[in-house]
């Protein structure tokens, strides 16, 4: 039972922050400018991948994060968050790998662990934070429903 509770609580963790991030892009109608158009709607399909996120399954969430970061590294971003975009979306690869090495590993053992822990602070970073911060900002004052 610990095993099932700390693969769903780290994946709910991850899934529920990634979620919190791409969800401003479900703001899909932008302002003025046709390359800010194109990246605001680029947004709309982060949210169906983000519904791809099993709990109870890290290989599925791993695929679902790969899948995500795919579509991440294809939005061009404008230069105002270009290095915002950046920081996520390598952030969002490094869920997708963890989450796939977790799945390989036994939920009680310590390494198990160790790369849960690791993850849960590249998450909560400065430079992550800080990203995710900037993205939302900006796609609330550019991208308007």
């Amino acid at each position: 039972m610990v095993c099932m509770t700390n693969r769903k609580n780290v994946t709910k963790t991850v899934g529920g922050l990634a979620t919190a991030v791409l969800l401003t892009f479900s703001l899909a109608a932008c302002s003025g400018d046709a390359d800010v158009k194109a990246f605001c709607e680029t947004g709309e399909g982060f949210e169906d991948s983000m519904n791809d996120v099993d709990a109870s399954d890290p290989a599925a969430a791993g695929e679902a994060f790969d899948k995500l970061v795919t579509e991440l590294k294809a939005a061009k971003a404008p230069e105002a968050i270009a290095a915002d975009w950046t920081t996520l979306t390598e952030g969002f690869e490094k869920m997708g790998d963890t989450l796939t090495e977790l799945s390989e590993l036994d939920p009680t053992a310590d390494d198990y662990m160790e790369k849960a822990t690791e993850l849960s602070d590249s998450l909560q970073s400065t430079d992550f934070q800080a990203a995710a911060d900037n993205v939302q900002k900006w796609t609330t004052e550019n991208c308007t429903a």
